[in-house]
């Protein structure tokens, strides 16, 4: 009996301490990986070293999946936050209700979907029924484009991608598509290097695709230059994504840090620094200035006392 208590009394101690030891995980203080997927990594990243650097005791990181398999990650429990870059389906809001998961999803940015060709192809633009010809391969060279006679080539980022969605929200289910679908962005690079017919349908900074160029939306007599500046403040680009930290937690840790930190005026201002239109319009403070006259009184009543 004398030897169960002594290992209860050992047991309760060991407990004790393990609890006093551990790691006390707040904002600012603590580890978290984050899974986010291809177009919205790099920004994540990104702000989250800004946010490390602000926190040394902070240590965000994250790691690069598939939209879907994130979505998938999320719903099974095998994360609890995810970084995609669109919002999700109604259809999939529905699956997280059936298993009876709480959802949180907040915008943080938005950002274009690029048409990209190589610099040396002598297209400018492409209209919507161009590009869906494209898309199915009812159409095979540059030629009925007016370029060159030069065989085209599709590379597509993987269905339920945010760019990929992009394409089905404005043309709906195709019958059919003809591409090379490539599993990240710079995959997509690599394999249509040297293709001189190749269309790249891209979703992240071009500053990045090197030898390739913008092409213009074209409707109509209307050519939308493909800047992202023109793009994100019209409605005329039809092809956007918007990235979403998506959680099915509300906790007090670092990874709420991070979401509230790019989430904040500072957060925002470092999102639209990097080239993408922040989800919330950044606060600019303004010092307000006294009139002539008013500075001419209030020196007046400084001299006075």
């Amino acid at each position: 009996m004398m030897n169960k208590l002594c290992l209860l009394a050992i047991a309760c101690l060991f407990w004790a301490g393990c609890k006093s030891n551990a790691p006390e995980e707040s904002f600012t203080k603590g580890t978290a990986r984050i899974g986010a997927s291809d177009a919205v990594f790099d920004v994540a990243r990104y702000v989250g070293d800004q946010y490390n650097e602000i926190y040394p005791q902070a240590n965000v990181g994250f790691f690069r999946h598939p939209t879907l398999a994130l979505i998938d990650s999320l719903l099974r429990r095998r994360y609890e936050e995810v970084f995609l870059d669109r919002a999700l389906s109604p259809e999939e809001s529905l699956a997280f209700g059936q298993q009876q998961l709480k959802l949180y999803s907040y915008p943080v940015a938005h950002y274009p979907t690029y048409l990209l060709v190589p610099d040396c192809l002598h297209v400018a633009d492409l209209d919507s029924v161009g590009l869906k010809r494209l898309l199915e391969g009812t159409a095979h060279s540059w030629k009925d484009f007016g370029g060159q006679d030069v065989p085209v080539t599709v590379y597509a980022p993987l269905p339920g991608e945010g760019a990929w969605n992009s394409l089905v929200n404005y043309f709906g289910d195709l019958d059919s598509v003809a591409a090379i679908i490539c599993s990240t962005n710079v995959r997509m690079l690599e394999l249509a290097a040297g293709d001189p017919g190749s269309l790249l349908i891209y979703s992240q900074k071009v500053a990045d695709a090197a030898g390739f160029k913008k092409l213009r939306w074209a409707r109509g007599e209307l050519r939308v230059p493909a800047n992202a500046k023109t793009i994100l403040e019209t409605p005329r680009w039809p092809f956007m994504t918007t990235f979403s930290y998506v959680t099915t937690q509300m906790k007090g840790d670092v990874a709420a840090g991070y979401l509230t930190f790019i989430v904040s005026n500072d957060g925002q201002k470092m999102v639209m620094k990097e080239g993408y239109r922040p989800a919330s319009v950044p606060v600019r403070v303004v010092q307000l200035q006294a009139s002539a006259e008013e500075s001419a009184d209030s020196t007046e009543d400084h001299n006075n006392e």
